[in-house]
């Protein structure tokens, strides 16, 4: 005599399993896009709480994208000394001492970098200011 058998608890199995799987990542948080960045942050926030960055990245690249105009201004890391951000709009003082200002930030861009009690990320909507510094070797 033949024994039927059901597929319903072989499928559960399979399916338990590649949930179990999908969530060994979780609590982790890789640096965004894989970036490694050879730069520090102090970063204010708007309700003025400063936090100190390392291997820090705005959307994983080491240079700072805005609107300038109708067209795109990016400036790297290593030019910068600080970015103040209001209203959506950000004033970029470089290390030699221009200013470059009225630009359009991407309110949906993000901070990324490690802290020293873990991983951090904010969006530019949320940052009141930046200063960016180079890694010491």
């Amino acid at each position: 005599m033949m024994r039927k058998h059901s597929i319903a608890p072989v499928i559960m199995i399979i399916v338990f399993s590649l949930v179990l799987m999908g969530m060994s990542g979780l609590g982790t948080v890789a640096p965004q896009n894989g970036a490694v960045s050879s730069f520090h942050a102090k970063v204010m926030d708007t309700t003025n709480n400063t936090v100190e960055v390392t291997s820090v990245t705005i959307d994983g690249k080491t240079l700072f994208q805005a609107s300038l105009g109708k067209g795109k201004a990016r400036i790297p890391f290593e030019n910068i000394s600080r970015i103040t951000i209001k209203d959506k709009t950000a004033c970029v003082a470089m290390k030699n001492s221009q200013e470059l200002c009225s630009l359009k930030i991407n309110e949906i861009s993000k901070v990324y970098g490690n802290t020293s009690f873990g991983t951090y990320q904010i969006a530019l909507k949320d940052v009141v200011w930046i200063e960016i510094s180079r890694s010491q070797p």
